[in-house]
């Protein structure tokens, strides 16, 4: 059955204009819509035609069969389709080209031992490349922004998968990384996951800190905040402390929060660049609500950030959004930097500067520097969700990360001429500093 309401919900936008044209529902008052898509699918999309015993439900869609053949034919050439493939919303077509991505969970194996597992089991190590467009059966490659993460082909299923049980690999989208890198927090530093649950970018948090530190994790759902303890549980995550609670009723000057340095921010979303699970196949019903929505969306997404602002040793908070829209992201983003003294927008340095796709800079008034310093992500062209992220640096805090955390974020070989060139100005300095001071 799951498979079959799959299949139906890939053709829903074409199921949904044949039964309004057709009227058949007009006409077949006792048959309800759902029932019509599925049946309906099955007459038009399927070489079996429907299956089902010939009760009332099929015999009502059976009496409309020539016309609803017919409505198909004529919907196929108002949408220049040459096959029932052509059908299929980009965004179904998109879900099934991205890859399986995996981090490795550095507090139970590193990335070197989870790749010899897979050659172990068969699989090919390919060369690190931009392009996953086409990715063989059986193959594993390192991905060339995130030191920690894999990529293997779509539809890879690791769900039974030892390293997978064991807590080793951690299934989650290559966008949903990005965060917990810009955040890029110290080890022994204070963080807070506001909106935490489930809790991937909680244990990726706790990973880059290597189980030092305090992070503490609030949700307001108590349900999804036990799925958090079990999933930071499961990848041995020792510094995470969970808090059933809104985040905006918590108190900045509170005691507890004092040495908080990094905050992470993602909260609730229109959802509208996740492609990667069933969200694509089905409308979501608020989405018709529009700019009402999406307003009220940025209006509690703004009131987050700000009131993270507040706690008083914040010196970077990292804002996050699975959405495409320029309402949530850049015009938040804009918001923020009018309604603050305190913090600016960090440059691209800080946010996986060899990531290409920036934001968009008619969306940011034409301001470059802005578009340039946040990230987003297209799931047509860059095989992963939609997302969005924002770094805000308090303006009295150091920007400049090191030659290491650089690596760090960037996982990627071109830093090494800079590292050499930082190897050479420490010789120089060490000189000098001998010539300066006498000889012990």
């Amino acid at each position: 059955m799951y498979a079959i309401v799959c299949e139906t919900l890939k053709y829903k936008e074409a199921l949904n204009n044949i039964i309004d044209t057709s009227k058949i529902l007009t006409i077949e008052k006792k048959l309800p819509r759902t029932m019509a898509l599925l049946l309906i699918h099955d007459l038009l999309f399927t070489k079996r035609g429907i299956q089902s015993s010939d009760g009332p439900l099929k015999q009502a869609v059976m009496r409309h069969k020539a016309r609803l053949k017919a409505e198909l034919v004529k919907y196929k050439i108002k949408m220049g389709a040459k096959s029932d493939d052509d059908l299929v919303s980009q965004k179904v077509k998109d879900a099934v080209l991205i890859p399986r991505y995996v981090r490795v969970n550095e507090h139970k194996t590193t990335v070197d031992k989870a790749i010899q597992a897979f050659i172990k089991e068969g699989y090919t190590l390919e060369e690190p490349r931009d392009d996953l467009s086409s990715l063989s059966k059986l193959t594993v490659r390192r991905d060339i922004h995130l030191n920690d993460l894999l990529v293997l082909p779509p539809n890879s299923d690791l769900h039974d998968h030892p390293m997978y049980i064991s807590g080793e690999l951690i299934l989650q989208d290559k966008a949903s990384c990005f965060p917990a890198h810009v955040c890029n927090p110290a080890k022994g530093s204070h963080i807070i996951d506001a909106c935490a649950a489930p809790g991937n970018k909680t244990s990726h948090l706790s990973a880059l800190v290597r189980n030092t530190g305090k992070i503490f994790a609030f949700d307001l759902d108590m349900r999804r905040l036990d799925l958090l303890k079990r999933l930071t549980n499961k990848a041995g995550c020792k510094n995470i402390t969970p808090l059933h609670g809104s985040f905006l009723e918590v108190d900045p000057n509170d005691p507890k929060y004092a040495e908080v340095e990094y905050l992470l921010l993602d909260p609730s979303c229109s959802g509208s660049g996740i492609i990667s699970r069933l969200d694509h196949l089905v409308d979501d019903e608020q989405e018709a609500n529009g700019t009402e929505r999406l307003d009220s969306l940025a209006e509690f997404q703004i009131a987050v950030i700000q009131h993270a602002m507040k706690f008083p040793k914040a010196k970077k908070v990292v804002y996050s959004t699975c959405s495409i829209h320029p309402q949530e992201n850049e015009h938040v983003v804009k918001t923020i930097l009018a309604s603050t003294d305190d913090f600016v927008l960090g440059p691209r340095s800080e946010a996986i500067p060899t990531w290409k796709r920036r934001g968009l800079v008619e969306e940011c008034n034409d301001d470059k520097d802005i578009a340039e310093s946040v990230i987003r992500t297209n799931p047509s062209e860059d095989y992963t969700n939609g997302f969005f992220v924002a770094c805000f640096l308090r303006k009295e805090a150091t920007t400049d990360a090191t030659n290491e955390q650089k690596r760090k974020i960037e996982g990627d070989a071109a830093e090494a001429p800079s590292s050499k060139k930082s190897k050479k100005k420490n010789k120089k300095k060490k000189k000098a500093k001998a010539n300066i001071e006498p000889s012990l």
